[in-house]
């Protein structure tokens, strides 16, 4: 299947809260993406600012694995379940990077995994959510 690129960059990049957030579409293939994101100091959760809210991250995921399921159906697709495993946390001025992928797709639901890791590869955190494809 040939992703339309450009389609799926709009998609991401339109919404208010992505356009907040710097979502950048690195990568975007059948079934795949990655998505990067600089973390920014007013993203912290704590008084000292030494780490990033982990809905940030909860975000990434739920975003990387949403677009992987868009680059096959062009069109974003409502939540339905979101597992989140927190490994470490992120770090203000941390580089992030966000890939999903598809597990499945369905007529009704999809299944996709997605990861989010620092500039230097460390895995921050783990997904897997499920998604409607029931659009139209």
């Amino acid at each position: 299947m040939t992703v339309d690129v450009a389609v799926v960059r709009d998609l991401l990049t339109t919404p208010a809260y992505h356009r907040w957030l710097g979502l950048e579409l690195l990568e975007a293939a059948d079934g795949a993406v990655t998505i990067g994101m600089t973390c920014r100091p007013d993203l912290t959760a704590d008084v000292d600012g030494s780490y990033v809210h982990g809905g940030i991250l909860a975000t990434l995921l739920d975003v990387a694995g949403d677009f992987a399921l868009v680059t096959q159906l062009g069109v974003g697709l409502p939540t339905i379940d979101m597992r989140v495993d927190y490994l470490r946390p992120a770090c203000p001025d941390d580089r992030l990077l966000a890939t999903g992928t598809v597990v499945r797709r369905g007529r009704s639901l999809g299944v996709a995994d997605a990861r989010v890791t620092d500039a230097d590869g460390k895995e921050l955190a783990v997904g897997r959510g499920v998604y409607s494809t029931a659009v139209g």
